[in-house]
This record gives structure tokens, C-alpha cells and sequence, in this order.
């Protein structure tokens, strides 16, 4: 049998470079192409006159044209980011990458962790992996889960931002700046003021170092 495999990206890290040269010393065939020339198929006759698939394919190392007829034609399914990830991410407020799927708090610091506290993710909904990496993530966020579980009082934060409504303007500096998503802007009585989340604030202090009206009182920044 003659195995021609086309790919747009080629990821065989760690053992998994193995299997990629083992394939490629059973004469396995892989061809790369770019996106804008796509494997292009249709159907045809070999010189045999039995129905085939022609896939025709530009093979950038050679420099030319491919036509292979093909029995059978296999396609890899694409794995994109759920529906739903974008309202979840604003729910939760919980970062996304510029692919669409989660992203953790750190990469190799906290690989299970988001930066809002008590908030953890594995699996796919990190980005595509195989069942090997999504269990062994699985037991880490259920760890990290277990370790927060085990207190019997847990302390959410030591510092959380205020905000002087006399003196908020409504400006929506402290909104823009802060990285947790931790103040939005809301209708008040007096006109727009900015509200803080006392669960997602985490006492940075942007706000206040932002804040051209001095609006975030200095003593209640830290309490």
C-alpha cells in the first residue's frame, strides 16, 4: 500500500518523533503544502480505467506538481475552540489565547490555573492534546482542586480596591486597566460610577495609579 500523507503542520514532540520516523522508513510520504494552494480533489480514472480520487498537490521540496490517484482519502478532523468559550470567558473572566481556547495563568508555574482564584481548566478546552496529556491535566486540576478544598477557611484576598463615589468622575480609566476584569462602570444616581468586584480584585493598585481624580482612598486599598 502506498501512504501519502499531506499536512499543513507537523507536531511530533517528544516521544512522539519516533513514530514520525518509523512511518517515514516504511516509505510513508509526507507532503506539506501552504494555504494558499490547497490539495485540490476529484474524482477520475486510473490508467486502468478503475474510479479513483486524483489528488493533485504542489510539493514545495521538489518544486512541482503532484497527481495521485488515490483509493481512499482520508481527512483529519479540524479541533476548534467551543461555542461557547467567549461567554464563558466573560462570565468567569478568564483569559483566552489568540486562538480562542483558554489560557492558563502560567505555563509552566500554574499550567492548571487561570488567574481568577478557584477557577481551573484541562483537557481540550486548553487547546488540542491527546487522551495521554488530557488525563494526566485531569489529576492535575483535581489536585489543585483538593488543595483549596482541604482548608476549612479559605481567604479569597488580603487587599481589595474601593472606590469614593464623591469623587469618581465615571472616566472609565480604572475599567480599561485593570487585568482581572475586576470594575465595570454603572448607573448611579449621581451618573456613571465605577463599581469594584471584591472577588476578582486583587489589590494591584493600577487603579488607583491610574486614577487622575484620586477617586481609590489609599487607606482602604490594602485593609
Amino acid at each position: 500500500m502506498d501512504i501519502y500523507i499531506l499536512f499543513r503542520d507537523m507536531r511530533t514532540y517528544g516521544f512522539s518523533e519516533d513514530y514520525y520516523r518509523q512511518a517515514a522508513d516504511k516509505e510513508v510520504k509526507f507532503i506539506r503544502y501552504e494555504p494558499q494552494d490547497p490539495p485540490q480533489v476529484e474524482p477520475g480514472e486510473s490508467g486502468e480505467g478503475r474510479p479513483v480520487l486524483k489528488v493533485t498537490a504542489t510539493d514545495y521540496i521538489l518544486g512541482s506538481k503532484l497527481e495521485i490517484e488515490a483509493d481512499i482519502v482520508t481527512l483529519a478532523a479540524a479541533v476548534i475552540p467551543a461555542a461557547g468559550s467567549k461567554e464563558i470567558s466573560q462570565l468567569f473572566k478568564v483569559s483566552l489565547g489568540q486562538d480562542g481556547f483558554f489560557q492558563e495563568a502560567h505555563v509552566k508555574l500554574r499550567p492548571v490555573e487561570f488567574a481568577a482564584d478557584g477557577v481551573y481548566l484541562c483537557g481540550m478546552a486548553h487547546y488540542p492534546k491527546h487522551i495521554k496529556e488530557v488525563i494526566n491535566q485531569a489529576y492535575g486540576a483535581a489536585g489543585r482542586v483538593l488543595t483549596l478544598l482541604s482548608h476549612d477557611t479559605v481567604v479569597a484576598s488580603g487587599s481589595v480596591c474601593e472606590v469614593n463615589e464623591k469623587k469618581c468622575m465615571g472616566c472609565e480609566a480604572c475599567v480599561a486597566v485593570c487585568t482581572y476584569g475586576a470594575i465595570e462602570s454603572r448607573e448611579t444616581k449621581q451618573g456613571k460610577k465605577a463599581v469594584v468586584n471584591p472577588i476578582l480584585c486583587k489589590g494591584d493598585g493600577l487603579c488607583n495609579a491610574k486614577c487622575s481624580y484620586r477617586c481609590y482612598p489609599t487607606k482602604a486599598l490594602y485593609r
